[in-house]
């Protein structure tokens, strides 16, 4: 929702990122792989229990992550392999912040916190696919959703931040799943609607 809101301003806010990264010589792929690269990073620091700087790498890497789209529309080097490729390294990257912060819990005995973090990360990843379930059906799912990336970095991230580590996966375990619930619901209707006409 709020992703949906800021991508008007998406150019405005991310031209500062943009010129550097053209500088460097990095194309779209590059940035896409560099995000991942930090927000491995990031699990790894969460894993270790470096909240603070698991936080800042995350929202580095969820800006990256932003960036490279934008960066492939300014250079006119969008492709079908960069939308692939960086749809598998958001995957790889939620999974490997999710493990940082299930290794964290189970090293504390935080029980509550590993069954939150497993409902969490499902509804990250039971959203996704039905959104490319319903891409391959022909129904576009993409902006059907309370909940997308964008939200979830940016909420683990403030909850890193201010020590309310807990209360951001009670958050996310129920909008991941209810945003994938509002996808699902979705593409049931719109296919029901096009079997009548």
């Amino acid at each position: 929702m709020l992703a949906r809101w800021l991508r008007a301003w998406e150019r405005k806010l991310l031209k500062p990122l943009l010129f550097p990264l053209t500088r460097l010589g990095m194309g779209p792929d590059m940035v896409t792989l560099a995000g991942l690269v930090v927000i491995v990073i990031s699990g790894l620091m969460l894993s270790r229990g470096y909240l603070l700087t698991g936080a800042c790498l995350l929202l580095a890497g969820g800006l990256l992550d932003a960036a490279d789209g934008e960066l492939a529309r300014l250079t006119g080097r969008e492709t079908s392999f960069g939308g692939f490729l960086d749809s598998v390294a958001d995957h790889c990257g939620d999974f490997a912040v999710y493990l940082g912060l299930l290794w964290l819990s189970l090293n504390n005995r935080m029980g509550s916190e590993v069954v939150l973090i497993f409902v969490a990360f499902f509804g990250s990843v039971f959203g996704s696919l039905i959104r490319s379930r319903a891409s391959m059906a022909g129904v576009d799912a993409r902006d059907v959703g309370l909940f997308t990336r964008f939200e979830r970095i940016l909420l683990l991230a403030l909850g890193l931040l201010s020590g309310k580590t807990t209360a951001a996966l009670w958050v996310l375990a129920v909008l991941n799943n209810f945003s994938a619930a509002q996808r699902l619901a979705y593409v049931m209707r719109v296919s029901r609607l096009s079997r009548r006409n």
